[in-house]
């Protein structure tokens, strides 16, 4: 999810691709959420999971993101949901675990289109010629 001036432009993180910094992201939330012991831990590491959701759902949804509509609707609604569940979390106590599985099936697809498209770049030129895999993030 590159925005121009926004998040995805300029520089990537420590040398990160936008797909690699949505799967720290995504480990980074998961590691907050299952180490929140304290009330006021698990509150912050819900609104950190509600903040990248929020984030990613605008990219989504701008103009500009090259994803293909059924997937960006798609993780339009898990963000939506995310993002209400982790608000509910908040106010109803909740179990984290729903959210924290979440996360990680979106990281791990992340990885796997990470990994095909570098074993992608590893091919001849004539296999390698497909279009690129894109990440959340898929901008031009």
């Amino acid at each position: 999810m590159q925005r121009r001036g926004g998040y995805g432009q300029g520089d990537h993180l420590g040398g990160a691709s936008p797909r690699e910094t949505e799967i720290l992201a995504f480990g980074l939330c998961n590691a907050r959420l299952s180490k929140a012991v304290e009330p006021r831990e698990r509150i912050e590491a819900l609104f950190k999971t509600h903040q990248l959701w929020s984030l990613l759902v605008r990219d989504l949804a701008s103009d500009g993101n090259k994803l293909p509509s059924p997937l960006k609707e798609s993780l339009i609604g898990l963000g939506v949901w995310a993002m209400n569940y982790a608000t509910a979390a908040i106010a109803r106590d909740l179990p984290v675990e729903p959210l924290i599985e979440v996360n990680r099936n979106v990281a791990d697809g992340l990885r796997a289109q990470n990994q095909s498209q570098t074993q992608a770049r590893a091919k001849p030129v004539s296999e390698a010629s497909r279009p690129p895999v894109m990440s959340i993030a898929a901008r031009a």
